[in-house]
Formats: structure tokens, sequence, C-alpha cells
């Protein structure tokens, strides 16, 4: 086994293993069901991706010969295909659950979700076993952008527990979501590192106002209401 695997199996499992500690440091864990099937179901999530995959293998779409096909691989097949099995888990499951109160709770399930998804696709796209064998970018950042998918992914279906339009936000999700995974892949196809490094600070500008947003809403719905 190379140490590029190793790393790619060891990555997701320690940012499980740290986030689960900070979870019970900061608040207190009743149980942990719900935060065990969101790893679990999120790395059956994966399942999913494997499929599109194998579907685009078999029409010889993973063949990324120029930019239209790369454009197509990467939005549809990795972006859409990697969040379609989080947000089905998320917005059917666990949205339902009672202690599902809003966004802030979106991007906490969905964080685990993501990183149970990571448990198995970082080792298979170290593998190369979707079109092509990932570079040290791609292995060192996968980890960290699934947190940041997950925030968007999280937050915007969050927002549905309460409100009307549902639907829209959950189309928001899952949009945003795919698009920035699939843009995140795409960049990992070139060896740009200014667009790699722009695209980085701006996610990351994104999901830490998205965080910012969901405590803030928490706290006021939390507030006496006079």
């Amino acid at each position: 086994m190379s140490i590029d695997l190793i790393y790619s199996i060891s990555q997701p499992l320690l940012v499980v293993i740290v986030l689960m500690a900070f979870l019970k440091f900061r608040f207190e864990i009743k149980s942990w069901n719900l935060i065990l099937k969101a790893i679990a179901l999120g790395a059956v999530s994966s399942l999913l991706i494997i499929a599109f995959d194998f579907v685009a293998q078999s029409l010889g779409y993973d063949m990324l010969k120029n930019l239209k096909r790369s454009g197509f691989y990467s939005f549809v097949i990795i972006g859409f295909g990697s969040e379609l099995g989080k947000f089905i888990f998320l917005r059917y499951y666990f949205l339902k659950r009672k202690s599902f109160k809003g966004s802030l709770d979106g991007i906490i399930y969905a964080i685990f979700i993501s990183l149970g998804f990571a448990l198995v696709a970082l080792p298979l796209f170290t593998l190369g076993v979707f079109s092509r064998p990932t570079g040290m970018q791609f292995l060192f950042s996968y980890t960290i952008a699934s947190i940041a998918f997950a925030v968007v992914l999280g937050f915007f279906t969050g927002l549905g527990k309460h409100r009307r339009n549902r639907l829209v936000d959950s189309l928001t999700a899952l949009g945003a979501a795919s698009f920035f995974h699939g843009f995140y892949y795409f960049i990992n196809l070139t060896t740009d590192q200014t667009i790699f490094i722009l695209y980085g600070i701006g996610l990351l500008l994104i999901s830490l106002l998205l965080v910012i947003k969901s405590i803030n809403m928490k706290d006021e719905e939390a507030a006496p209401r006079l």
C-alpha cells in the first residue's frame, strides 16, 4: 500500500475524530447515533458517484480529450454525482428529524456526511478510479474542500426546515455545492496554481460567512420574544 493511499484513508478519518472530540468538548452530546449514521450514510452515498463514473466510462466521457469533456466530467459526473447522494440523505433523512432545527444543524450533519463520503471517495480518487490519478494538490486539499462544500449544502438545505420555499432552498443547496465541487475538480485538471489559490480563498470565505450566518440565525431563534 502506497503512502498516498494510506494518507488518503487516514486524513478524513483523523478529521472525523478531531471534530467528534471538539463536539464532545464544546457540547453536551447525549447520543452519537445520528452523527455515526451521517458518516455511514456519507460512505454509502459514494456509490452514486461510482455509478455516475461507470456510465461515463461506458459512454467514453471519462476520456478528457478537450475542454468540453473535461467540463462535463468535472461538473456533472464529479460535482453533481458527489453532492446528489449527500443531499438525498441530508434532505430526506436528517431534515425530517425533530432535533434538526435549521442551517447550523444542516451544516453539522452535512460535514459528517461529506467526511463519510471522503473516507471512500478520496482513496478511489488516489487510485485513479475516476478518470485519472489525482496529484498531491488534490490529495492534501480534498478533505478540507469537502467540508467547505458541506457548509454550502448544509446551510441552504437547513434553511428549508421552517420555510415554505423548501424546493428553492433545496435546489440552491444542491446546485451550489455541485458547482463548487465540480469547479474544484476542474481546476485540479489544470496546473494553474493562481486560479486554485484564488478559488480556495473564495470558497473558504464563503463557507466562513455561511457558518457565521447560521450561528447568528440560531441565536436569534433562541432569543426571547418580547
